[in-house]
């Protein structure tokens, strides 16, 4: 077999990693989904925030090593953005949906809602900015 035909594979830059509150209302379902879609799109890889909250070493690990981080936060509660910080990570990009009009026990579970904050989501992972 000739292996020259096939071409080295270019080197791969790890994803953004992902993480929502997907807290109990419809917000926190959107932050869910919403992260879930970029994992899908492979804009980010998708982590677990409890894992964070219980100290799991391996996912607290994972996050912490990530290139970059975006937490969604469904409501102005922040739950997300409050769990990281107090385990001590500090340095994330903090997408809150609120901001974007969605309300926790309002605003519309659908397919194109998801769609409209994974462009958001997308469009801040691209800026330079990190906010914690």
């Amino acid at each position: 077999m000739n292996h020259s035909a096939h071409p080295t594979p270019p080197q791969t830059t790890p994803l953004p990693c992902v993480l929502a509150c997907s807290g109990c209302s419809h917000a926190g379902e959107l932050a869910d989904h919403t992260a879930r879609r970029l994992d899908n799109l492979g804009v980010a890889k998708m982590s677990c925030l409890a894992g964070v909250g219980g100290r799991v070493k391996s996912i607290t690990n994972t996050v912490q090593k990530a290139p970059e981080l975006l937490m969604i936060d469904g409501c102005p509660l922040a739950c997300g953005a409050n769990s990281l910080k107090l385990a001590g990570i500090t340095e994330f990009k903090h997408l809150q949906l609120h901001e974007l009009g969605i309300r926790k026990h309002e605003s519309e579970v659908s397919a194109a809602t998801v769609e409209h904050l994974a462009e958001k989501a997308t469009e801040l992972l691209k800026a330079s900015v990190v906010q914690a």
